[in-house]
C-alpha cells in the first residue's frame, strides 16, 4: 500500500467560515435592496394615469385605438 503524501485535506464541510461570511453578506445585501425598493417605490400612479375596467374585447379595441401615438400598457388578470 502506498501512503499518499501531500497537503492534508480539509474536511469537506458545506458551510465553512468563508462560506458563512459570503452567505451573510449576500443576505444583508438582499435585505438592503428590498428595504430601499420599498422605501423609494412610488405609492400611487402619476397624475393622469388611471386603470379602466373593460367589459369586452370591443371596449379594449376602442380604448387601444383611441390612444394612438401614446405608450399603452395592457394588463390581463386571469384566475388560472
Amino acid at each position: 500500500m502506498s501512503d499518499a503524501s501531500g497537503p492534508p485535506r480539509r474536511s469537506a464541510r458545506w458551510l465553512d467560515r468563508r462560506g458563512a461570511s459570503i452567505l451573510l453578506l449576500v443576505a444583508v445585501l438582499v435585505v438592503a435592496l428590498v428595504a430601499g425598493w420599498l422605501r423609494f417605490a412610488p405609492r400611487s400612479a402619476p397624475k393622469g394615469v388611471s386603470m379602466t375596467d373593460l367589459h369586452g374585447v370591443a371596449d379594449l379595441k376602442a380604448r387601444f385605438n383611441a390612444d394612438r401615438g401614446v405608450t399603452r400598457l395592457v394588463v390581463i388578470f386571469s384566475p388560472t
